[in-house]
């Protein structure tokens, strides 16, 4: 029997792992699903097989995984928090670090922890003019999943790569871009301030948003990106032999193999 880990399994990026393992390993796969919130709801996640709740940087919550199964097939961590809403070359040292304390340092301890084939983490177009602008400390812990990704290591590595979906990362940004900008000279970014000026929140919120859309559109041609794009995208990832990145944006998908470096952008 296969094993399955997904990390963040109550998310967007969590769910469209879970479908896609089922479509493509069918219903013998053993899914083994985490999330972690402020409590603990009893909530089953949907098409997996054992739903476990906590923080995975807790060694309980390892020891609850390894209770289930040390080795897995593909090991998927979608899950992220950090400070965001500022512009990427804005963040603090201290903001990077607890950013990469869940956004980041779980993934190489659950590779050395446990018997994972591939794991896969997952990034953003973060060197974007809009998320240069916007994305904080999240594109520190960013760009060391994509060095990571290209690092050998005892298990297989393999990166996801989307563009702009509605997720709990997003509608944070939202939520602290509509608070900085009842002050617009709050907001550090000249683009990001635009959008705000001379115009309720919400509406500069909604402008921002366009604003991410267009570019997109231009640098890749679609935006924005739907939960059934993010599912395909991991079916993409499933029939490509060894993949490092798998790029998707809007309907389009596409593979790589360069990391987005922030030094060379600001």
């Amino acid at each position: 029997m296969a094993n399955f880990l997904v990390i963040g399994g109550s998310g967007v990026m969590g769910t469209a792992a879970i479908q896609a393992v089922r479509k493509t390993f069918g219903k013998e796969a053993n899914i083994v699903a985490n999330w972690y919130g402020k409590e603990d709801t009893g909530l089953k996640i949907e098409n997996a097989d054992h739903t476990l709740f906590g923080d995975v940087s807790d060694p309980k919550c390892l020891e609850d995984i390894k209770s289930i199964a040390t080795a897995y097939d593909y090991l998927f961590y979608a899950t992220a928090l950090g400070d965001v809403g500022i512009p990427i070359k804005s963040a603090t040292q201290e903001q990077i670090d607890r950013s990469n304390r869940l956004s980041f340092d779980p993934i190489p301890m659950l590779e050395d922890a446990l018997d994972v084939g591939v794991i896969v983490a997952y990034s953003t177009f973060y060197v974007t003019r809009h998320q240069l602008g916007s994305y904080g400390a999240m594109g520190y812990s960013k760009e060391a999943i994509e060095k990571w990704t290209l690092e050998s290591g005892k298990s297989g590595h393999a990166c996801i790569r989307a563009g702009l979906f509605e997720s709990q990362s997003s509608r944070g940004i939202k939520l602290l871009l509509r608070k900085s900008a009842k002050h617009p000279e709050n907001l550090e970014d000249p683009l990001i301030r635009s959008y705000f000026e001379n115009v309720s929140t919400k509406e500069g919120v909604d402008r921002y948003l366009e604003g991410i859309i267009n570019e997109e559109k231009e640098l890749f041609g679609d935006s924005p990106t739907t939960a059934e794009d993010l599912y395909k995208a991991h079916l993409e990832l499933f029939k490509t032999d060894d993949p490092k990145f798998v790029n998707v944006c809007g309907k389009k998908t596409w593979l790589s193999e360069d990391p987005q470096l922030i030094k060379d952008h600001i």
